[in-house]
Order: structure tokens, then C-alpha cells, then sequence
């Protein structure tokens, strides 16, 4: 198996067999992340997806998932998407194929484009939205508007394709978080993820973002308020019963997978 950079995939992706189809991220410019620092975007070619899917289909010939890795392939032409489709199809028939896009990567891709994509197997796409607040979205430089994420999800809904949605938790800094979220909310309310993952910010050194923090122009103290935190975490897990145990780990169950 060929891997050139790093592994990025979400929890409910664990389970699945991964392929390297880029490497990098096209944009690489968020100020928070340093995911792809020293690893260009490139794109593995045909006969590396071809070998690997050789490999791994020998071992788990009867996979269910398929993480296509890298920053963000959908980012790659309708034709080249549909080259690698075929290939995923042919070693792994019966594997549902997820993988990372960034909201701009539909700028240049139709509903029909859409929909054909997914109709070879590109049906659970993982977009990292981050925030629905114009000026977060400006101030980390993500690349693209509410505007943007907006005329995405419209696509992707009329194309009935599905997909789930990053929100960053803690991204507006200190003092804005009800502002933002309000903002964000009545985004959200015009679209229609099957499952939206809250992450939390984690500033991160070597960061853009990070340099602002200990510059004082970004703020978060999560730090200070860890013990407080963990209390609340404590107090909300002593009143878990069993049965909601189980009910949780249905839950979890029924979310790796898209039928």
C-alpha cells in the first residue's frame, strides 16, 4: 500500500479500507490547520490506486467502505473521478466509497456531474463547512462564503447525493460564540447533511491561527476552564443507565453507513 502523507478520515471511517487518490489539499490555506504542511497536492496515479486496490482487495475482498484519502479528491475533474469509480468498482464491487471535499470543489461541477459521480460510487461525500458565519469564514481564511456553502448543498441535494458536514466549534474566538452561532444556525436550517460532526477547536502550533493567539488577536481560554468542563462531563455520564448505552451504541452502529 502507498501512502505519501497523512491519514485524515473522521471516526465513523475507521472501518474502512484506505486508498491514497491525493495527496495534499488543493487550497491548504486555513489559518487553524496544518494538516498538509510539507505535503504539496499531487495526484497518485492510476496504476498506484490500481495496486493498492489489487492488495487490498486480496485481504478484505469483501469490504463494505472505502476511504478515498487525501485532502480533498473530490476536488479532481469529472473524468478522473470516474477513472478511479471504475477501478473502486472493479476490486471492491460491494465497498460504498466516502471521502473529504471542500465547498469550493463544486463550484465547477454540475448537478448532472454531481449526480453521475454518484451514481458510480461517490455518494458520501465529508465537507468541511466549518462555520456558517461570513466573517469567521473570512477571518480564517477558508476560501469561500456562506453563499458558497449554500449553492453546494443545493447541488448535492438536488443531485441526491449524501454527504456530512465538519462544524468547528470555538472558531469565532472569544465573546462571539452566540453571534456565530445564530449565524450558523440559520444556514444549517437550508441544508440537508445526514449527519453533522461538532468538533472542537484545537489551535494548533506551527498555525497561523495559532501565532494570533499568542499575539493576542485570537482569544480562547478552554484551558483555564478545563476542570469546570470535565465536572459537567463527569456529572452527565453518572446519569447514563444502561439502557442508554445500548441506545447509544445502536446509534453509532446505524451511522457508519449510508444505504
Amino acid at each position: 500500500m502507498h501512502f505519501h502523507g497523512p491519514i485524515v478520515r473522521p471516526p465513523s471511517d475507521a472501518d474502512s479500507v484506505f486508498i491514497e487518490v491525493t495527496v495534499g489539499c488543493t487550497y491548504d490555506g486555513c489559518t487553524f490547520c496544518n494538516f498538509y504542511k510539507d505535503f504539496p497536492f499531487r495526484v497518485a496515479p492510476l496504476s498506484q490506486i490500481e495496486a493498492d486496490l489489487k492488495e487490498a482487495s486480496k485481504r478484505w475482498p469483501h469490504a463494505k467502505k472505502i476511504w478515498a484519502n487525501g485532502g480533498n479528491p473530490y476536488a479532481l475533474s469529472v473524468r478522473k473521478l470516474e477513472e478511479i469509480a471504475k477501478l473502486f468498482k472493479k476490486y471492491m464491487p460491494q465497498a460504498q466509497i466516502s471521502t473529504y471535499a471542500r465547498v469550493d470543489d463544486f463550484k465547477h461541477k454540475s448537478v448532472e456531474d454531481i449526480r453521475h459521480l454518484g451514481e458510480l460510487g461517490f455518494n458520501n461525500l465529508l465537507i468541511g463547512i466549518e462555520s456558517g458565519d461570513d466573517q469567521v469564514l473570512k477571518e480564517v481564511n477558508k476560501g469561500y462564503t456562506v453563499a458558497d456553502i449554500l449553492d453546494m448543498s443545493q447541488k448535492l441535494d438536488e443531485a441526491g447525493v449524501n454527504y456530512r458536514i465538519i462544524y468547528l466549534g470555538g472558531l469565532a474566538g472569544k465573546g462571539r460564540a452566540e453571534e456565530t452561532a445564530k449565524r450558523s444556525v440559520e444556514v444549517l436550517n437550508q441544508m440537508h447533511p445526514y449527519l453533522m460532526y461538532l468538533t472542537t477547536l484545537s489551535v494548533l502550533p506551527g498555525t497561523p491561527l495559532f501565532n494570533e493567539m499568542r499575539n493576542g488577536k485570537f482569544i480562547a481560554h478552554m484551558p483555564e476552564q478545563k476542570k469546570a468542563v470535565l465536572n459537567l462531563l463527569d456529572e452527565a455520564l453518572s446519569e447514563i443507565t444502561d439502557a442508554d448505552e445500548v441506545r447509544i451504541a445502536a446509534y453509532r452502529h446505524n451511522m457508519v453507513t449510508v444505504e
